[in-house]
């Protein structure tokens, strides 16, 4: 699960860290509102999902 990223963020910065190149990242759901997924893309981490879903306020 991709929500605000800041795990994937966290993870990509300290495997950088060691000298490893990342070359993508998966996950089985995408909450692209929560900007996540953008975040890995902005760091240049090309990244894939199986779905998205959007959240709705009530």
């Amino acid at each position: 699960l991709i929500a605000t990223g800041g795990t994937l963020v966290a993870a990509a910065q300290l495997v950088r860290r060691m000298g490893a190149q990342i070359h993508e990242a998966a996950a089985i759901i995408d909450l692209p509102e929560l900007g996540g997924s953008r975040k890995l893309q902005d760091m240049g981490i090309p990244t894939f999902t199986l779905t998205a879903f959007e959240l709705n306020e009530r």
